[in-house]
């Protein structure tokens, strides 16, 4: 349980961190880029580069039946966006494609996840809103 907890803080931990570098356009060193990379490896059992080439529902599957399943996705949906962020502007399609796969994942965590994101909901009002 303790171990669990701490999963639980640590992926929240990393999701604040990315969601107010994404909301406030605010640029991350690379050191600390690395730590959460690799952390975020640990927890989500893939490369964060991996999700490149990863869609929605793949990782739904992926994480449906583990107890820290929407923790999971809001962690990976963030590692999307944040990606989509860092994709060279001559590449659109991809650009557009992992938007679109991380705001899925936090719609779906919005709706099925017991807990309430303040931060979540902020950050799919900007994604709404700027198209």
């Amino acid at each position: 349980m303790i171990k669990q907890d701490y999963l639980i803080r640590m992926i929240q931990e990393i999701v604040s961190m990315i969601v107010e570098a994404i909301l406030h356009k605010k640029k991350i060193r690379q050191k600390e880029w690395e730590e959460y990379d690799h952390l975020t490896r640990q927890i989500l059992g893939m490369d964060t580069r991996e999700l490149l080439n990863t869609d929605a529902k793949e990782l739904m599957a992926r994480y449906a039946t583990q107890t820290d399943s929407m923790d999971k996705l809001e962690l990976a949906a963030v590692n999307m966006l944040r990606l989509s962020e860092e994709v060279e502007k001559d590449n659109p399609l991809l650009k557009a494609r992992l938007r679109q796969e991380g705001t899925t994942l936090l719609k779906y965590v919005r709706l099925h996840s017991d807990n309430y994101s303040l931060q979540r909901e902020f950050l799919l009002q900007l994604l709404e809103t700027n198209g």
